[in-house]
């Protein structure tokens, strides 16, 4: 009966994590109406350090600084919130919601791509097949239209798509450097820090690359931030950690492969965005193709780790399973 009630509560907190993700992309769309990509990027990741600083010292926990890997995590919340977060919301100025979760969410196919240059995985021939599925989905969505109707794609399409893609890549190889960095800091620490490191990172572009924010726009940015940071980012990461905890992280991980069905569906009934077809052909390919590579990669041991040394991985095959930290999730 218990093992029943645990397993409802994580699917539940599974549930509630996919839709607030899916759904905030609405909530980001309408902040950046007003506000520029790089300074609300900053303001989110901020926002949500201090709430998950403030409820982890509510709680009585502490917050603590490991003395190894502490570059390492870094270099992943540069890579990841900096400019994976940042640059996918200077993509979504020029593209609608659903493409732009559609493309942003294909960071599975390049870490196994970049699993495959840099560590030497051999990938199967149906890992391969799911590898091109989900590229012919991203090039569908590149597309202006279908078959000899189709329009050049423009200026401003092309430019979001890129921008999407690289913010793909760069949370896809932060993943691949964050699962080959050991460190003594435990998950909620982690996460502060690179909030808060990545958020000052971001701020600090913003203020160089930016318009100045004008101030008397702030009030309409107070239910988008409090949102990313209490719901989004407090809540969600919460939920998302309990879920792990009772869900294998193989079916968990698939299962954020329908938040951009849950942002594309949010879109069209919410704000009237046109569904056209090649939209919906491109999301079958990319949720087929991520899934088989999320699945393969999970059946298939890494082989012939050329520079996982350099990382100080060698033993972790030997670390008690019970104090490995649960992986990172994708807001």
């Amino acid at each position: 009966m218990i093992v029943r009630k645990t397993s409802t509560s994580a699917a539940l907190c599974l549930t509630f994590v996919i839709l607030i993700w899916g759904m905030n992309w609405l909530v980001i769309k309408d902040a950046l109406r007003v506000a520029p990509p790089l300074f609300f990027t900053g303001l989110r990741l901020l926002g949500g350090a201090v709430a998950i600083a403030v409820a982890r010292l509510a709680l009585g926990h502490q917050l603590r600084l490991g003395d190894r890997g502490r570059l390492n995590l870094f270099a992943v919340g540069l890579l990841q919130m900096a400019c994976g977060l940042g640059l996918s919301l200077i993509g979504l100025q020029y593209l609608d919601i659903g493409r732009s979760a559609l493309i942003f969410y294909t960071m599975p196919l390049w870490l196994a791509i970049i699993e495959w240059v840099f560590d030497g995985r051999r990938q199967t021939g149906f890992e391969l097949a799911a590898i091109g599925s989900g590229l012919g989905g991203i090039m569908l969505l590149s597309a202006d239209g279908l078959g000899p109707t189709a329009a050049p794609m423009t200026f401003n399409n092309a430019e979001g798509v890129a921008l999407l893609l690289i913010a793909a890549i760069c949370w896809a190889l932060g993943t691949w450097l964050a699962d080959r960095t050991r460190s003594d800091i435990d998950v909620w620490s982690r996460t502060t820090f690179q909030l808060a490191t990545s958020g000052t990172a971001v701020m600090m572009a913003s203020a160089v690359l930016e318009p100045h924010f004008d101030v008397k726009h702030l009030s309409a940015l107070a239910f988008p931030i409090a949102f990313n940071c209490i719901v989004a980012t407090g809540l969600a990461f919460v939920a998302w950690y309990y879920a792990l905890a009772s869900i294998p992280a193989r079916i968990a991980s698939q299962s954020l492969v329908l938040i951009p069905v849950v942002a594309l569906m949010s879109a069209l009934i919410l704000q009237g965005e046109e569904l056209a077809l090649q939209t919906v052909l491109a999301c079958l390919l990319i949720i087929m193709g991520v899934t088989i590579v999320i699945w393969q990669r999970e059946e298939q041991p890494l082989r012939n780790r050329a520079v996982s040394a350099s990382f100080s991985q060698i033993d972790e095959a030997h670390e008690p399973r019970a104090k490995r930290q649960p992986k990172r999730a994708l807001s």
